[in-house]
């Protein structure tokens, strides 16, 4: 009567338990500043707010969508993190491929010179001067140029790329493949795993960007969406000391700021989540 269960050992069990803790523990944060984007102002207490908001209130993300200059600034980051993204992976496939392979006349010195500017790099104001030079200013494209290669994601790729058996490219050179037919045909396909892990590590970085925008932007309505949260936050606080009513707490602002600015990156994980741990793994210990 008991052959079709299955023993269930209490090892097992623990490992469960053991998850499930170290999952509600990475997971607490973010819910922690959800609930406090939602408390009324009057209510909260970064020593008080656990589990359910104290009150409930929109009026944190009424006042952030109500400024028209957010929605810029969404458009901003949509492009740069997509055309941004296209215009790294594109270049780093280019400069990976030849890396990986063991033939490429002067490897040695191309290697060097890639990772020498990981070690030294140029700097704040030599990468600004050069951005003002090719009259980059006040543009978009000064964020995606100043960021178009990072070494470490290369040599991710490079790896990666390294670990694909060099018979499966000398049967497409002997099919008549050329170096190029051979990577869109042979390599890429077989690297999905790394090429979708890269991308996000990519997105994420072009998302995220505030810094470069604050020096090569002067421009708001080509702010980023981070740039422009900022910005409204300086608006609230401005807003809060001229009419000197407390009708909305900064800090429960602050925490619907996060949320905005997560949750669309946050929606785009799932859909790569099933390459991420695989891509990194093989792309960084094998070869």
């Amino acid at each position: 009567m008991n052959r079709g269960r299955k023993k269930i050992h209490t090892a097992t069990v623990l490992n469960y338990l053991l998850f499930l803790v170290i999952g509600i523990i990475m997971v607490y944060p973010f819910w922690y500043v959800v609930m406090y984007s939602l408390s009324v102002p009057s209510q909260s207490s970064l020593d008080h707010l656990y589990l359910w908001p104290a009150g409930f209130t929109l009026d944190n993300y009424r006042y952030a969508f109500s400024k028209k200059i957010l929605f810029s600034g969404f458009f901003n980051s949509v492009f740069l993190t997509v055309v941004g993204t296209v215009v790294n992976m594109i270049l780093t496939i280019m400069l990976a491929y030849p890396l990986s392979r063991e033939k490429l006349p002067g490897k040695g010195f191309f290697s060097a010179f890639v990772v020498f500017p990981m070690l030294f790099s140029g700097g704040m104001i030599p990468t600004y001067l050069v951005i003002k030079q090719f009259g980059l200013m006040d543009s978009l494209w000064s964020l995606i140029t100043s960021m178009a290669v990072n070494v470490y994601n290369l040599l991710i790729l490079t790896k990666f790329f390294k670990s694909i058996p060099d018979s499966l490219i000398e049967a497409a050179r002997i099919d008549g493949c050329g170096d190029v037919l051979t990577l869109v045909k042979i390599v890429l396909p077989l690297s999905k795993a790394s090429l979708a892990t890269i991308s996000l590590f990519y997105a994420v970085q072009h998302w995220n960007e505030f810094l470069h925008a604050t020096i090569y932007i002067n421009t708001d309505s080509k702010w980023p969406l981070q740039v422009v949260l900022r910005n409204i936050i300086d608006m609230l606080a401005n807003d809060l000391n001229n009419s000197g009513e407390v009708f909305m707490n900064p800090e429960n602002f602050k925490m619907a700021t996060i949320v905005i600015t997560v949750l669309p990156i946050m929606c785009v994980y799932p859909f790569l989540q099933k390459y991420f741990t695989q891509g990194v793994m093989m792309g960084s210990v094998k070869g």
